[in-house]
């Protein structure tokens, strides 16, 4: 899902938004804090969010997918400065244009510039500060991404990969000036297409083909130190080089890595749609990966795109001969290099992005302790840990409303149960002493579903993994991780746990733990149970038709009414894709019936459910189960 755009100027006081909901950009409105709020910059332009850090400053963001302009109307209260990200477009992949039968070179990276400083290389000043008075204008352009050589050229039929577009901001610049400043970021280089061609140089450097070397990095074209922007591009061997990317170069067949740039919203999970997703942290933000190279002689597999949006690059016609994939859009990335006969086309670069920010408010004066993301509902504050983290205390507290939730189990397969919730404790006033002190905050990890297993494959069907626990430090009890669902063999009982996981194969749920959670619901010979929830026990299975989950618990402490721990859905064998059961309060993961090769739904993230059971289809393949989601701990206080 994209960042939510608001168009408005800087009205902070009806729009403040934060980065704490699961279900959305983690951009939900809430009312802020009451009393006199300082304003930043005023401005227009791209897709526009604003969002908080620790210990409280807020940030708005304009980002910009396509060419436009930021247009700054008046300075703020917080220094002029922009902070900025600057990539450019992506390098196309080379591939078959004249014989040989090996793998070509994936496409280079965009040329990655930032102030940001996380990246080693970053502009350590801002070149784009507004002078102070306005209004003024930057403009904004975003190079498109460099197209695969798939077809041979005339008079050279041995071409690379089409460069990546240039991406800048220019400015800043008053009406009837000329204009000075501004940031420049190289097109990605192109892959190549056979020995003894050179990569193109680029922002990154495009990968070589079976045999050759590696591309090169040009240098920066906009004369600001220091003049890195990326890396070279990888040798080809059998398998096509890699193209270079913003933090690595010069390694094999797979695409080089990108960076994290976490200027466009928080590093929490629940932020999504901008930039490239790591699938290690569930996080985005990650841009400018290079292109794998093609598979080859040596290798008929090929590349891994490079973390940050790369393109995969086509497999040798031996192994499953799919093509190059295109990079991911908006990342700068470059396109997956191509293979030989038959023709196997390389992947396109993809487009570049552009994203400024500025500071607009801080909130941290008003918190009373540090941790989490900090919010503020106009009467309390609110403290959200989604990862483990520190509860530190600066300001006496007397008593503290807190919500605290276990991960949920996996769901089972072959018929697998729903998995259970993880334990839920809630309470409206809490002590907390020490007052000042610091509370230690583990928050527990969704258990794994068990894997999908294809036709023809022998017993036993895993289970679903239980959830772990959430722990507060001595404000509240441990919170115990869901119990995984049953997955029909080798014993197919639910496992117990916070709530406990749904049975299969004609056995019963898993218990629950008292104050936290339910029981899971028992399964039939052909479907499964539902994973219990803190709100109610996991259904039984009925002949064919699973259980659904057990429901969750509302709770409105974070300032908006939403349900956590629900139970994952029982899996069963219902056919033409409609069976399956229900996750509880549509927060726990959905099972699923034939064909049973689409497992069964992971649980909505940060709320503490279950995943939903996989579903059985003895001609084609055993599903897998969901996975269970991480828990959330929430503390309130008066503000």
């Amino acid at each position: 899902m994209g960042i939510k755009a608001f168009n408005h100027g800087n009205d902070f006081v009806n729009k403040f938004v934060r980065a704490v909901s699961s279900d959305s950009t983690g951009l939900d409105a809430v009312t802020p804090r009451p009393g006199p709020i300082l304003s930043g910059l005023t401005a227009t332009g791209g897709v526009i969010s604003d969002y908080t850090t620790s210990p409280g400053d807020v940030y708005r963001a304009h980002v910009f997918t396509a060419s436009g302009t930021l247009e700054v109307t008046a300075g703020g209260a917080y220094g002029n400065n922009i902070d900025f990200l600057v990539v450019g477009g992506g390098g196309g992949g080379g591939a078959k244009t004249a014989p040989g039968n090996g793998g070509r070179g994936g496409g280079g990276a965009g040329g990655l510039r930032t102030n940001i400083p996380t990246v080693p290389y970053n502009i350590p000043d801002s070149s784009l500060a507004f002078p102070g008075s306005g209004p003024y204008s930057y403009a904004v352009v975003v190079g498109a991404g460099g197209l695969a050589r798939n077809t041979p050229t005339t008079p050279s039929p041995q071409d690379t990969g089409y460069n990546g577009g240039l991406s800048s901001v220019l400015g800043p610049q008053h009406p009837g000036s000329g204009g000075a400043g501004g940031v420049i970021a190289s097109g990605g280089g192109g892959g190549t297409t056979l020995p003894g061609i050179d990569a193109a140089d680029g922002g990154s450097g495009g990968g070589g083909a079976y045999g050759s070397g590696p591309g090169s990095t040009v240098a920066a074209t906009d004369g600001i130190s220091p003049t890195v922007q990326g890396f070279d591009g990888g040798g080809g061997s059998g398998r096509g080089g890699g193209g270079g990317g913003a933090s690595a170069g010069g390694g094999g067949g797979d695409g080089n890595a990108g960076f994290q740039v976490a200027i466009a919203g928080p590093t929490a999970t629940t932020f999504t749609g901008v930039g490239a997703k790591n699938p290690s942290n569930n996080q985005y933000q990650y841009f400018a990966g290079g292109g794998g190279g093609g598979g080859g002689y040596s290798s008929s597999v090929g590349g891994d795109g490079g973390l940050g949006g790369g393109g995969y690059g086509s497999d040798h016609p031996s192994a499953s001969g799919s093509p190059a994939q295109n990079a991911q859009l908006s990342t700068g990335s470059g396109g997956g290099g191509g293979n030989g006969a038959p023709l196997l086309n390389a992947g396109n670069g993809s487009s570049g992005i552009v994203v400024l920010r500025y500071q607009i408010a801080s909130l941290a004066e008003t918190a009373k302790a540090t941790g989490g993301a900090i919010s503020f509902t106009g009467t309390k504050t609110v403290h959200v840990f989604e990862n483990s983290g520190e509860f530190k205390i600066t300001s006496p507290i007397a008593n503290v409303e807190i919500l605290s939730v276990a991960g949920g189990g996996g769901g089972g397969k072959h018929n697998g149960g729903g998995g259970g919730a993880g334990g839920l404790l809630y309470s409206a006033s809490t002590p907390v002493n020490p007052s000042p002190g610091t509370y230690t905050v583990t928050i527990g990890a969704g258990g794994a579903g068990s894997g999908s297993t294809p036709n023809g494959t022998s017993p036993p069907y895993n289970p679903g993994q239980n959830g772990g626990n959430s722990t507060t430090g001595s404000i509240l009890a441990t919170c115990v991780g869901g119990g995984g669902g049953g997955g029909n063999q080798p014993d197919p009982t639910g496992a117990a746990g916070g709530s406990g996981g749904g049975g299969s194969d004609g056995r019963s749920g898993g218990a629950g733990t008292a104050g936290q959670g339910y029981a899971g619901g028992s399964g039939q010979p052909a479907a499964a149970g539902g994973g219990g929830g803190a709100g109610a026990v996991g259904s039984n299975a009925s002949g064919t038709t699973a259980g659904a989950g057990g429901a969750g618990l509302p709770y409105s402490i974070s300032g908006t009414a939403k349900f956590y721990a629900g139970g994952g859905g029982g899996g069963d064998r219902q056919s033409s894709g409609g069976g399956g059961a229900a996750g509880g309060s549509s927060i726990g993961g959905h099972g699923k019936g034939q064909p049973s090769v689409v497992r069964g739904d992971d649980a909505v993230f940060a709320t503490g459910s279950g995943g939903g059971g996989g579903g059985a289809h003895p001609a084609v393949a055993s599903g897998g189960g969901g996975n269970g989601s991480g828990g959330v701990v929430i503390i309130a206080y008066p503000s």
